[in-house]
C-alpha cells in the first residue's frame, strides 16, 4: 500500500493572500536543506510533528538529492584546518557542515551515505560513530576506542583466557523490513607470518535500541579483513574485502553470510571496494607509483561477472597534473555524466578531486582546497573524501537517552550502582540491557561515588599484576606473611584505577576486579624508577591520564639532570610529547587529587633548596 502524505497545515483561511496546497508546501519544504527543514519545525506543534514524520523524512532524502548532483563531504585537515567538515557541490563553493569536536583524532569517512547517515572513526583509536552531517547529529558507537575483542585478557590459573583479534573492519547498512539501521564489525586473528586468518567472529549493533553489541547467530567465514578496507553496503548487503581477495557478503535482514569471488585477474595490491553506478567496484594499483590503477565493477551479481570499468595509465597524463594529483591515498568516490558522457569522479588524500572518462584519459581537474575557504591540506594514506547526502533521518538515541526514558530500566540502575564491583560483573550476564547499561560511563562514575560511600578502606596486597592476582589484606591478618615481588610499586587509586611499577614494566590495574593491563614504552632503560609513570582522570574528558616522565641525563655529582616527559588517554596508545617538569622528580610514587597528579622534587640534583619542594600536574590544561 502506498503511503499517503499527511496533511499539512495551513494558514488563517480568512485572510486574504492565496492559500498553497498542502501538497505544494510539502514538495516546497522536500527540497530545502535539512537544517533549514529544522528551523521550519519550530513554526508549530502541528510542522514539527510533519516534518519529522517517516513519510516526509523519506520524501526530502528523495527530493533533496540529485543523484546527477553529487556532493562530498571533505574532512580537510591542514594549516587552516577549523575542526569542522565541509560539503562541496561540482561547480558549487565549499559550505560548513558541523563541528568535528566530538573525537580526539581525525574524522576520516568510512562508509558511504546510508540515507544520509555515515559511519565515521577517529585515526588513532578514537572511536566509532555514527554521523548525519546534514542536521549535525552524532552517535558514538560503544567499545571502538579499545574493543574488548582485540585486548588479551590474562588471568592466573585461566588456561583457557578468551580470545583476542587483531584485525576488525566496519560497515552500516538498512533493513528496510525493519526499518532499523545496524553497525555490524567483523574481527579477525590471523597469523603473523604466513597472514592466514586463525579466528574471525562478528557482532551487530542497532542503533536506537538499549542493546550492546551481540554476536550474530551464524559464525562467519574464516578470513582476514582489515580495518582500512571498511564493509560496502549494497543491495541489502555488507560487502568484506577480505586479504586474499574474496569478498564475505553479509546479509542485513537475515544476518546470514555468504562470498563473492574476486575477478580473475585481481591484485590485492592497495586494494578498494566501493560503490559504482549501483554496482559493487573493485580498485587496485598503488596510488603513488606508476603502476596500472584498475577500476572493475560486477554487472552481473548472481553470475559474479566481472566487468574492468576502466584502467588509468598515469605515465600518459600532463606533469602538472600527475605533480598535483600525486597522493598516497586515491580513491572512485562516483559516477557523473558530463558532455554526453560517462566521467568517474575520484579523490585524493589531499582533498583534491578529478574525473576521468572510461578510456582514462587525462585527467580534469574538478577540485583543489587552496583557494577556498579549506585551504591547504595535508596528504596522508587515509580517505579524505566521501559522498555525502541531505538528510533528516535521527542517528538515534544514546544509551543513556534510553536509560533516562525507560523507569524500569532507570530503576535498576539506581540499584546497581550500590553492588560491589565484581557482583556487577556478574550481574551483567543477565541480559545485554544490562550489560550495555553497566558499561556506560554514565554507570561508571556512578557507581564509583555510590559503591564506595561510608566505607572502610579496603587494602590489598599487589601479589603479581601480570596475572591479576591481588589478596586481600584480611588473608594475612592470621599471622601469614605475603610473598611480594621485589621492586614494585603501586599508586592510590584515582577514579577507580591503579598504576605501578616493576623492575621492568609498568601496568594499570583494577584490583576490585582483577584487570591489569600492561604499558609500553619506547624509551624504557631497564632500571626501576619509582617515580616514573602516574595516573589522573580528567573529569571534562571523562578519562584517565597517563603521565610517563624519565630521565635522559642524571649526575648525583655535578647535579646536572636532564628530563623527558609524555602523556596520553588510558584507552588511547599514541603518546603525547609534554615540556618536561621545571624541577628534577625523586624516586617517590606520585599521587593525585583534586585534579592534580603530585610528585616530590628529588633534592639531590639541580639548584639546592632549603625547603622540600612538590611539582604538580594539571589533567585538565
Amino acid at each position: 500500500m502506498a503511503e499517503v502524505a499527511p496533511p499539512v497545515p495551513t494558514v488563517d483561511s480568512n485572510q486574504d493572500a492565496p492559500v498553497l496546497l498542502p501538497e505544494v508546501i510539502t514538495e516546497i519544504l522536500a527540497r530545502l536543506p535539512a537544517k533549514s527543514v529544522g528551523g521550519f519545525r519550530c513554526v508549530s506543534r502541528a510542522w514539527c510533528a510533519m516534518l519529522s514524520g517517516d513519510y516526509f523524512v523519506d520524501l526530502h532524502l528523495r527530493r533533496a538529492n540529485r543523484p546527477d548532483h553529487p556532493r562530498l563531504l571533505l574532512t580537510a585537515v591542514g594549516s587552516d584546518y577549523d575542526d569542522h567538515l565541509h560539503s562541496w557541490r561540482l561547480g558549487g563553493a565549499v559550505e560548513k557542515l558541523m563541528a568535528d569536536d566530538f573525537s580526539d583524532g581525525i574524522i576520516v569517512p568510512v562508509t558511504k551515505p546510508c540515507r544520509g547517515l555515515v559511519l565515521v572513526r577517529g585515526t588513532g583509536n578514537a572511536g566509532y560513530f555514527v554521523c548525519n552531517p546534514s542536521t549535525g547529529d552524532v552517535l558514538a558507537l560503544p567499545d571502538t576506542e579499545g574493543s574488548m575483542k582485540m585486548t588479551s585478557r590474562h588471568k592466573l590459573f585461566q588456561p583457557h583466557p578468551p580470545p583476542f583479534f587483531s584485525e576488525v573492519s566496519y560497515g552500516l547498512g538498512y533493513c528496510t523490513m525493519r526499518k532499523e539501521f545496524k553497525v555490524v564489525r567483523l574481527f579477525c586473528d590471523h597469523e603473523f607470518e604466513t597472514g592466514i586468518a586463525q579466528s574471525t567472529n562478528c557482532e551487530v549493533f542497532i542503533l536506537d535500541r538499549a542493546a550492546y553489541w551481540r554476536p550474530t547467530a551464524e559464525q562467519p567465514p574464516l578470513q582476514r579483513v582489515e580495518e582500512k578496507k571498511p564493509a560496502v553496503f549494497l543491495n541489502g548487503y555488507l560487502h568484506f574485502l577480505c586479504h586474499d581477495g574474496g569478498i564475505i557478503t553479509f546479509s542485513i535482514s537475515g544476518e546470514t553470510f555468504g562470498s563473492l569471488p574476486p575477478p580473475s585477474a585481481f591484485k590485492d595490491a592497495a586494494s578498494a571496494m566501493t560503490e559504482l553506478d549501483g554496482c559493487l567496484s573493485l580498485c587496485y594499483g598503488k596510488p603513488d607509483t606508476e603502476d596500472l590503477y584498475h577500476v572493475l565493477v560486477l554487472r552481473d551479481y548472481k553470475e559474479a561477472l566481472w566487468e574492468t570499468l576502466c584502467c588509468i595509465d598515469r605515465t600518459t597524463w600532463p606533469e602538472s597534473e600527475r605533480m598535483l594529483l600525486d597522493s598516497l591515498w586515491m580513491a572512485p568516490l562516483g559516477i557523473y555524466h558530463s558532455d554526453g558522457g560517462q566521467k568517474i569522479m575520484f579523490g585524493t588524500g589531499a582533498c583534491k578531486v578529478f574525473a576521468v572518462d572510461v578510456d582514462g584519459n587525462a585527467p580534469q581537474i574538478l577540485f583543489t582546497p587552496d583557494d577556498t575557504i579549506i585551504g591547504s591540506c595535508e596528504d596522508d594514506n587515509i580517505p579524505a573524501l566521501g559522498l555525502y547526502e541531505e538528510s533528516l533521518v535521527p542517528v538515534g538515541r544514546s544509551l543513556e537517552e534510553i536509560i533516562s526514558s525507560s523507569p524500569t530500566a532507570e530503576a535498576w540502575f539506581d540499584i546497581l550502582k550500590w553492588l560491589p564491583a565484581r557482583s556487577v560483573l556478574e550481574l551483567s550476564l543477565v541480559c545485554r540491557e544490562w550489560r550495555a547499561m553497566i558499561m556506560t560511563d554514565h554507570f561508571i562514575q556512578s557507581h564509583a561515588i555510590h559503591a564506595n560511600l561510608n566505607r572502610s578502606p579496603r587494602i590489598m596486597f599487589v601479589m603479581d599484576p601480570r596475572f591479576g592476582n591481588y589478596w586481600d589484606l584480611e588473608k594475612f591478618t592470621d599471622g601469614h606473611q605475603p610473598h611480594l615481588i621485589s621492586d614494585l610499586v603501586c599508586s592510590q587509586p584515582a577514579h577507580g584505577l591503579n598504576v605501578g611499577s616493576c623492575a621492568f614494566w609498568d601496568f594499570i590495574c583494577n584490583p576490585a576486579i582483577g584487570y591489569c593491563k600492561h604499558i609500553s614504552f619506547d624509551d624504557n632503560d631497564g632500571t626501576f624508577f619509582a617515580g616514573r609513570i602516574g595516573l589522573g582522570f580528567d573529569s571534562e574528558a571523562n578519562n584517565h591520564v597517563v603521565v610517563h616522565v624519565t630521565y635522559k641525563e642524571k649526575n648525583l655529582e655535578t647535579r646536572y639532570y636532564e628530563l623527558q616527559c609524555k602523556m596520553r588517554y588510558v584507552n588511547q596508545e599514541q603518546w603525547r610529547p609534554l615540556d618536561p617538569p621545571p624541577r628534577p622528580i625523586a624516586a617517590t610514587p606520585p599521587t593525585f587529587a583534586s585534579g592534580k597528579i603530585y610528585w616530590m622534587v628529588e633534592p639531590n640534583l639541580g639548584p639546592v633548596f632549603a625547603t622540600c619542594e612538590i611539582v604538580a600536574f594539571d589533567v585538565q590544561t
